[in-house]
């Protein structure tokens, strides 16, 4: 976790040490993810050219919550990577754009709406595609939603923390993206 946290601060601080001559590297966290139960993430991207972006980053929620009573404990653990790239129809960092990562999800999530708890590994590509505003010279505001579809090795639980298994496989799976970005960039 340390690890993490300094990364992301070496990240940030590299950033601010940049010139401000024009948008080619950005660093962006989104803020609504931040909202589900506490999970960290941060981007980073690098422009290629006038119209493309490279970009990469991760996500991480560790939390457990009411652990101490297994009747009311929920979690939404999980573990994000990807990495892809943008392509933007005016300038990067800029207006309209779409893009496309590969993805990979370690999560476990159960306990918050019903007892059933899902244990997966999931990977597969997301389709993107936002627009961008810029707020000032350093700052944008980032809006976007997607599809993340591809396959998922699975196991299902009766609740939380008892370990009865209810169903256990691998399946196909389309998904809008629990990523629904509302990103603030530097």
């Amino acid at each position: 976790m340390k690890t993490v946290g300094r990364t992301l601060l070496a990240l940030l601080l590299a950033t601010l040490a940049l010139p401000a001559a024009g948008q080619r590297f950005s660093v962006s966290t989104d803020c609504l993810d931040w909202l589900t139960l506490g999970a960290i993430n941060a981007d980073a991207s690098v422009a290629v050219s006038q119209n493309v972006s490279l970009h990469a980053g991760g996500d991480l929620n560790p939390w457990t919550f009411r652990k101490e009573d297994p009747e009311k404990q929920f979690q939404a653990r999980l573990m994000t990577v990807w990495g892809g790239a943008r392509w933007w129809p005016w300038h990067v960092y800029s207006g309209w754009w779409a893009g496309m990562d590969a993805c990979y999800r370690v999560y476990n999530v159960g306990g918050i709406i019903k007892r059933e708890t899902e244990e997966a590994d999931a990977y597969g590509a997301r389709l993107w595609g936002g627009y961008s505003v810029m707020l000032s010279g350093h700052w944008n505001l980032d809006v976007g939603a997607g599809l993340w579809g591809g396959w998922k090795d699975y196991t299902v639980y009766s609740c939380p923390s008892c370990g009865v298994i209810q169903d256990k496989g691998g399946k196909v799976f389309v998904l809008p993206d629990a990523r629904v970005a509302i990103q603030l960039i530097f």
